[in-house]
């Protein structure tokens, strides 16, 4: 009707001028809908690189990208990497926004220069391992020596084998290193060109292990225990867009407890995202979704939410480069490691339990 006063939603301009509204984002940090949706269409463009190749533990990320990541108005582009040394290489060299490496490797690579920052751990546990075939003959770790080991140039195993050579008490000049390209591991350990191969628990170690059984040696059961694989970006970054780091690690971490609690619906996400992996036996892929989550749980994630880093661990995890890496010119661990932005992600107790109970199968066992 005529008379009748039509309420009209608020304006920009109307909302900001009235001091309730501005008090209310104020307040509770969170702006109306049209504040929020503003140049939703537009998403923000963001390049993420993985440490390795497309394989199950990496689902969490493109779960991320399907929902975490662009529900903050986040587009981010995913590529394939080629070891923890090159992604912290690539991302130092501003070729990469953010990504995914090794967090021994990054501390390694800061000493000689790089600028990479550790913003969100993955993994509580170190996966990096040496893996053989059991027909070998290999059973104790004294039996790499005088035989074959494979290994990818930059990749995190290889980085830190002097230190795992040296913490096992065996003679690193009596194992036969040899270098290959990364697609070349495991077939050179099946076609029994060499008898192990670097791997990680998370990856190429199931892959080994779903062709031929093997026997695997975590370094982290011979001291050399970090913090793993996380986020990192450069620490530019962190000093200009924070507020980009936070939802690059919010959004993660919310694709990383899917994973966890259902690594099924996680890995179908990314298989749509990746319509080569379908070519995949997902049993594989589950299994390296598995190890992964095993080896994400910890006292920092239950306590404290996912990507937490715990002040010991990033002591610790400095301390093992520098005493098993020889690295010299280690910056102090708050310029290694910046905890700001992990933890907002938590599970509630019947989660954690859940998650426990799902991925106690794939437990390689305490360090």
């Amino acid at each position: 009707m005529k008379d009748e006063k039509i309420r009209k939603a608020p304006t920009r301009r109307s909302f900001l001028a009235s001091t309730t509204g501005l008090g209310l984002i104020l307040a509770t940090g969170t702006a109306p809908a049209f504040i929020r949706e503003a140049g939703a269409s537009k998403m923000r463009k963001v390049t993420f690189m993985l440490p390795w190749l497309f394989v199950g533990g990496h689902a969490f990320e493109f779960v991320a990208q399907k929902q975490g990541w662009k529900k903050r108005g986040l587009d981010v582009a995913i590529t394939r990497g080629y070891g923890s040394g090159a992604a912290c290489k690539t991302i130092s060299a501003g070729k990469a926004m953010f990504g995914e490496a090794s967090y021994g490797v990054m501390v390694n690579t800061v000493s000689k220069g790089l600028d990479v920052v550790a913003i969100g751990a993955k993994l509580q546990r170190s996966p990096i391992a040496i893996s053989c075939r059991s027909d070998s003959g290999i059973k104790t770790v004294k039996d790499l020596e005088g035989k074959r080991l494979v290994q990818a140039a930059a990749s995190g195993d290889t980085v830190m084998l002097p230190g795992f050579v040296r913490a096992a008490g065996i003679d690193g000049s009596k194992v036969n290193q040899i270098i290959v390209h990364p697609s070349k591991l495991i077939s050179t350990v099946v076609n029994k060109q060499a008898e192990c191969t670097g791997s990680y628990y998370v990856s190429n170690a199931a892959t080994l292990e779903q062709k031929t059984p093997s026997v695997h040696f975590m370094y982290a059961d011979f001291g050399l225990q970090t913090l793993d694989l996380g986020l990192i970006t450069r620490s530019d970054m962190i000093k200009k867009d924070p507020d980009l780091v936070q939802a690059m690690v919010d959004g993660a971490m919310e694709g990383l407890k899917l994973q966890i609690l259902d690594s099924g619906a996680a890995l179908d996400i990314m298989i749509a995202a990746k319509p080569e992996l379908k070519t995949r036996e997902r049993s594989l892929l589950l299994t390296q979704a598995g190890n992964t989550n095993a080896l994400c749980l910890g006292p920092a994630v239950k306590d404290h939410g996912l990507g937490h880093m715990l002040p010991d661990d990033q002591t610790r995890t400095r301390d093992v480069v520098i005493k098993y890496m020889e690295a010299k010119n280690v910056p102090p661990v708050d310029k290694l490691f910046d905890n700001r932005f992990a933890g907002n992600i938590k599970m509630s107790a019947a989660e954690w339990d859940k998650a426990v109970a799902t991925n106690a199968k794939y437990n390689p066992g305490k360090a």
